[in-house]
C-alpha cells in the first residue's frame, strides 16, 4: 500500500515538474521570438544615442574620399595708420580695423564682447562698439564679409577635409594658413611684406542633425577674430587680435550647448537644439595684423550633411558640405545625404548576443522539458 502511494506521489511530481518546464518552455519561447524580433536596425538606434564608435560613415564616405567644405573669402586693405595717441586717437581706435603691427601700436589679447549674441537677417555678425581700444572700438563690420569699393574683395573657395570614419571626424589644421596668397587686391600691402596676405576675412558654415548622443563637439584653434554660431546665437566668442587660442563646445543630451575658450570652463551658451531637427554651426574669423596665421577646426561624433558634387572650380570629384557660400541666409540642409550612420557591425554582435542568450535559455529548458517526460514515461512502465 505505502509503495503504490510512493508511486502516486512520484508520478504526481513528475506530472508537475512537466507542468513547470513546458510553461517555462513557452515562456521562454516568447521571450525568444521578442528578442528575434529586434532587428539590427532597432539595436542601432540605441547605440549610436550612447556610443562614439558606433557612428560610421556612409553615402560612401571614407578616408580616401574628398570632403570639401566651401569657404567665402573677404581680402582686406589695410587701413590708414593713425597713432592711437595724437589727438585723433578716436578716429583710430574706431576706423583702423586692419593692421596694427606694422603702425606703431600693437596690443594682442582676447577681447569678448565685440559682437552680438545673435546675428543679423543676413546671418552676419554684427558689431557692438564698445571701450575704445584696438579691439573693440568697432561700430561696423560691412566690409568683413561684404565686398566693399577700395576695402574688401571677395572670393570662394574650398577646405579639404580630413576624415575619420572610425570616430567621425572632419578636422582641417593648418599653422601657417594663408589662402589668399595669390590674389591681387591687396598685394603690396605694408602687412605682406613677408609675401604672405595677413590681411583676410572668411566665413563658412555646416549644416548638421543633432543626435543628442552626449557625444558630439566641436573644437577651433586660430589667432585674431573667430565668432562661431549654433544656429544664429553666439556658442565661441574668440574676439580680438590674439596669438593662437583654442575655443570649443559641446551638446549634451538634452541639446543643451556648452562652450569655453582658452582655459575657461565650459558654461551653458543659452543655446539648445532639437534631436533630428536641421540646425547649422556658422564659423567668422578674421586676420587682421601681419604676424602668424593659425587656422584649425574639428568636428568629432557630429552628424553633418554633405551631397555628392562635382566642384565647379577644381577637377577633383567627391563630397562637399552642404552649404552655399554665396548665400549668406541659408539656414539648413534640404535633403542632402546625412554623412553617419551607426556601426552595422556592431548592431549585429548585440542582437546575436542577445538572441544567443535567448537560444541557449530555450535550449536549456528543452531539456529539462525532455528529461522531464523521458522520467514519467520511465515512471509510467515502473506502475505496469
Amino acid at each position: 500500500m505505502k509503495k503504490q502511494q510512493s508511486k502516486k506521489n512520484n508520478h504526481t511530481k513528475i506530472q508537475i515538474f512537466e507542468i513547470f518546464s513546458m510553461a517555462t518552455l513557452f515562456v521562454a519561447l516568447g521571450f525568444a521570438i521578442f528578442g528575434m524580433s529586434k532587428t539590427v536596425s532597432d539595436i542601432d538606434k540605441a547605440a549610436i544615442a550612447k556610443t562614439p564608435d558606433a557612428i560610421l560613415a556612409s553615402a560612401g564616405v571614407s578616408e580616401d574620399k574628398n570632403v570639401f567644405l566651401s569657404v567665402a573669402y573677404f581680402d582686406q586693405k589695410a587701413d590708414e595708420c593713425i597713432d592711437l595717441y595724437d589727438d585723433n586717437s578716436w578716429k583710430a581706435a574706431e576706423g583702423r580695423q586692419f593692421e596694427w603691427t606694422e603702425c606703431g601700436y600693437y596690443n594682442k589679447g582676447l577681447e569678448q564682447g565685440m559682437v552680438s549674441y545673435q546675428l543679423n537677417d543676413e546671418y552676419l555678425p554684427v558689431a557692438k562698439g564698445g571701450n575704445l581700444t584696438s579691439n573693440r572700438g568697432l561700430k561696423d563690420m560691412n566690409r568683413w564679409f561684404n565686398a566693399v569699393d577700395g576695402k574688401s574683395a571677395s572670393y570662394t573657395g574650398n577646405l579639404k577635409l580630413d576624415y575619420r570614419s572610425d570616430i567621425a571626424e572632419f578636422s582641417f589644421y593648418k599653422d601657417e594658413f594663408y589662402p589668399l596668397d595669390e590674389v591681387e587686391f591687396s598685394n603690396g600691402d605694408v602687412a605682406n611684406k613677408d609675401r604672405h596676405n595677413h590681411l583676410f576675412t572668411m566665413n563658412f558654415a555646416v549644416p548638421f542633425t543633432p543626435l543628442l548622443s552626449g557625444q558630439e563637439r566641436f573644437e577651433i584653434v586660430a589667432d585674431d577674430d573667430t565668432f562661431v554660431y549654433v544656429g544664429d546665437k553666439l556658442a565661441i566668442d574668440l574676439g580680438g587680435i590674439h596669438s593662437e587660442m583654442p575655443g570649443r563646445f559641446s551638446i549634451n543630451e538634452k541639446g543643451e550647448v556648452y562652450a569655453g575658450v582658452g582655459l575657461q570652463d565650459m558654461a551653458y551658451t543659452g543655446i539648445t537644439v532639437d534631436a533630428n531637427s536641421g540646425s547649422i554651426v556658422r564659423i567668422f574669423h578674421a586676420d587682421r595684423d601681419s604676424e602668424d596665421s593659425v587656422f584649425k577646426i574639428r568636428f568629432t561624433g557630429m552628424n553633418l550633411s554633405v551631397t555628392d558634387a562635382k566642384l565647379a572650380d577644381r577637377e577633383d570629384e567627391g563630397l562637399q558640405i552642404a552649404y552655399d557660400p554665396t548665400d549668406p541666409t541659408y539656414v539648413a540642409p534640404l535633403g542632402e545625404t546625412s554623412v553617419v550612420k551607426p556601426d552595422n557591425t556592431k548592431g549585429f554582435i548585440l542582437l546575436v548576443t542577445v538572441e544567443g542568450i535567448m537560444v541557449l535559455v530555450f535550449a536549456i529548458l528543452l531539456a529539462f522539458s525532455i528529461r522531464g517526460m523521458v522520467r514519467r514515461k520511465v515512471a509510467e512502465a515502473q506502475n505496469k
